[in-house]
């Protein structure tokens, strides 16, 4: 009997997580464009507020990163700086360095960071996709996995785009994400996209993207776009770039670093 009930509730509970999933695809295809957006900031915001201090060391691989394609005296441009980790790291190498992000939270911690440290660079609050930076960049660096939060393939194209505007001839874009990470089940990325088409979202899921509720009072998502082997480089083909560096690092993030075509 003990079992008989114990198989019953394990069942419930898949059904019910199952139930869950398809709803947030649901939920999350009726969304807007700058409502995933308020979404991310408003997360990493209150990430910030629970985590203001941070490590500021570079992974291996980053550090290699930069070693090899950023020099002193660079021009940089680091999408996604976050709290600062990344940017004192370029800072600290001799370079000239612009961040941009969403979270007004993070970017007040790198200005602190950065002035503690007796450094300074232009900071910009806002997504990079939509936001002007200047231009005249020796390197644009999407910084950690950043990339990936982009909704829609078109969208990341034209940010690659955007990046290899803003980099003068003879320099890089630099772009990592999580690789191996397992990609929804197509039905669910179909109800998302069923769900946009019926609520006339300005867009729509697409085959890879990894959508989850995320836990707030009022409705809220998590988005991240699974990146399939190849799928990077085809989007940076599409922007004109020509990739010279595609590398899996240890902890499998995978690398990619492209020039102008």
């Amino acid at each position: 009997m003990r079992s008989a009930i114990g198989r019953l509730l394990f069942h419930v509970g898949r059904t019910a997580d199952r139930t869950s999933r398809a709803a947030a695809y649901l939920a999350a295809g009726t969304r807007r464009l700058g409502e995933m957006q308020a979404d991310h900031a408003r997360a990493w915001d209150d990430f910030y507020e629970r985590h203001p201090s941070h490590d500021t060391r570079l992974l291996p691989w980053e550090e290699a990163c930069l070693g090899r394609f950023v020099h002193a005296d660079s021009e940089v441009l680091l999408v996604g700086c976050g709290s600062g980790r990344d940017l004192l790291a370029l800072l600290e190498r001799g370079c000239r360095a612009t961040g941009i992000d969403p979270s007004r939270q993070g970017l007040a911690i790198a200005e602190h960071l950065l002035r503690d440290r007796g450094f300074t660079a232009k900071l910009i609050e806002g997504f990079f996709e939509d936001t002007p930076v200047g231009n005249g960049f020796d390197v644009v660096i999407f910084s950690y996995y950043c990339y990936a939060a982009i909704p829609v393939a078109s969208r990341r194209i034209a940010a690659l785009k955007k990046a290899a505007a803003l980099v003068t001839r003879g320099g890089y874009v630099i772009v990592s994400h999580a690789a191996g990470i397992r990609r929804p089940r197509p039905i669910l990325v179909g109800l998302g996209r069923i769900a946009g088409a019926l609520t006339r979202s300005d867009w729509r899921l697409e085959p890879g993207d990894l959508v989850s509720d995320a836990r707030e009072q009022s409705p809220s998502f998590s988005f991240v776009h699974a990146f399939q082997h190849g799928e990077l480089e085809r989007e940076a083909a599409a922007a004109n770039l020509r990739v010279v560096l595609d590398h899996l690092a240890e902890d499998n993030t995978a690398v990619a670093v492209a020039t102008h075509a």
